[in-house]
């Protein structure tokens, strides 16, 4: 994500390319559910990464959590509303399984025109 922030986008900003947020919720970690010493079962792609892999990522999604997203505020819709709001950012695309999440995914877009704390 310190890549991203600091490397990537502003490029992308420097020479006008839009960014395509496929995965704005970095394949769940970003929906505050998982923690370390997550397991996915049979099938699912995520349980072909290393649990030293899934406990970096479940790690670095709880560090987002404590530090930048607002208390009281869906994780999920931060993320994604965080994407919302930069200039770089195009267009994004979240993943849904069901309405409940659809809709979630969809609150995103109140808080991107609000006062979300994006910082660069």
């Amino acid at each position: 994500m310190a890549a991203l922030k600091k490397r990537y986008l502003p490029v992308c900003l420097r020479d006008n390319l839009g960014v395509l947020a496929r995965v704005p919720l970095a394949s769940g970690f970003l929906t505050g559910k998982y923690q370390r010493g997550v397991s996915f079962p049979p099938g699912d792609y995520r349980g072909k990464q290393s649990q030293e892999s899934l406990d970096a990522k479940a790690d670095q999604a709880a560090e987002i959590l404590r530090k930048e997203v607002p208390e009281g505020v869906n994780m999920a819709a931060w993320a994604i509303a965080w994407c919302l709001k930069h200039d770089a950012v195009a267009c994004v695309i979240p993943g849904a399984r069901n309405a409940a999440q659809l809709r979630a995914n969809a609150s995103a877009s109140e808080l991107a025109d609000g006062n979300h704390p994006l910082s660069m």
